[in-house]
């Protein structure tokens, strides 16, 4: 893992590895797959499979999760796989195999549902005035998140990283709390209202990434809020909520949130999710706090090394961000390479035909040699 540290804190720092940071991985032959999560680096996987549903660890949200036997499988799942490039054996915050988006909306009072694969969060905001917004010690979520956190820690013995929660955003946060629809209204009719909900979860979200921070520190330094690992404070930082609305209100209420925690964050990625959000990467681009952008053309769109997007992608480049991307297979892989510069490029090598390690140490050598300086 320090070796993998190492070049990630220079990949970070904008210094050129010779190729772009890979994150690759391939399931080892002399081991049955346990197919934990839906979210793996490498969906190119045996066809005897073994699926461990780990939503029987934690059935409902009136169950008792069973976190030793769910840490216990992802930490087997992890294990199955051979790592390449910079690709480390990590699991994320999951409540079973469920995806756990904005789990701040949790932490902070909204109504749970469990579905099979995703948590939902019902509003509870009918009036600002009534709605406290602190945080609360006690809330049954937050509990449950640091106890799996720590267990995740304590177990990792060196062989996995746990990553910490998707915290989320405000608007975010706030249209599952308040509602989609009533939000969009509220931005129009009552903007002050929104406004200090937004400044007080800016004040109050460090605190929350503090606790699980802290906890990491007791076995790893550094951070790590999704696939990639930092020196310093990092996450993975976002607005879903931002494909509704205009760039001058992008500006007006998302950008003093990324300004702020730029200021408790050493290592901010942007999530560019889909085409609706690209009206608002120009403004995205001349904030200093955002060290790099994280390209997700989103369900149903080309993908990354379409000639639609590549223009962007240089765009981003130019303007000196950090640039991740996804590649589906080889040929997309190839046009990446070929395209885009491999100083601070990062590529998640997703669908790769190769079986064996020799295969895939040949396509790292591959990859060497085919990067645009």
């Amino acid at each position: 893992m320090e070796d993998v540290f190492k070049r990630l804190s220079n990949w970070w720092n904008g210094e050129d590895l010779g190729r772009p940071a890979i994150l690759l991985s391939i399931p080892k032959p002399d081991k049955r797959i346990l197919l934990a999560d839906p979210f793996h680096i490498n969906s190119s996987r045996n066809p005897d499979i073994t699926i461990i549903d780990l939503n029987k660890y934690w059935s409902s949200t009136e169950a008792k999760p069973d976190f030793d036997g769910l840490i216990e499988t992802v930490r087997e799942d992890a294990n199955t796989n051979y790592y390449f490039g910079e690709a480390l054996p990590f699991v994320y915050h999951q409540w079973g195999r469920r995806g756990t988006p904005m789990t701040m909306a949790a932490y902070l009072g909204g109504k749970v549902k469990f579905l099979d694969d995703t948590v939902w969060v019902d509003p509870v905001i009918d009036d600002y005035k009534k709605f406290e917004l602190h945080l609360e010690e006690n809330n049954i979520w937050l509990k449950r998140s640091l106890e799996l956190f720590r267990k995740a820690v304590e177990k990792s013995n060196g062989e996995y990283l746990p990553a910490l929660p998707d915290f989320g955003d405000a608007l975010t946060v706030l249209s599952l709390l308040r509602g989609t629809e009533r939000l969009l209204m509220d931005l129009i009719e009552n903007k002050e209202a929104v406004l200090e909900f937004r400044d007080k979860f800016i004040e109050i979200w460090p605190r929350f990434h503090k606790k699980f921070w802290d906890i990491f520190q007791k076995k790893f330094h550094g951070d790590i809020s999704w696939r990639v690992w930092a020196p310093g404070k990092t996450y993975l930082c976002q607005c879903d909520f931002s494909t509704m609305i205009s760039p001058e209100m992008f500006t007006k209420f998302v950008v003093p949130e990324i300004e702020a925690l730029g200021k408790y964050l050493d290592y901010c990625l942007w999530h560019l999710d889909g085409p609706d959000e690209i009206r608002h990467l120009d403004i995205l681009l001349d904030l200093p706090e955002i060290k790099v952008i994280q390209w997700q053309p989103g369900a149903g769109a080309p993908p990354a090394a379409s000639p639609q997007w590549l223009p962007m992608l240089k765009k981003i480049q130019k303007k000196g961000k950090n640039l991740t991307v996804y590649a589906n297979n080889e040929e997309e892989l190839r046009i990446l390479l070929k395209e885009l510069s491999s100083k601070g490029l990062l590529i998640i090598v997703r669908g790769f035909t190769g079986k064996t390690e020799k295969e895939a140490l040949g396509l790292m050598d591959t990859i060497s040699k085919l990067s645009k300086r």
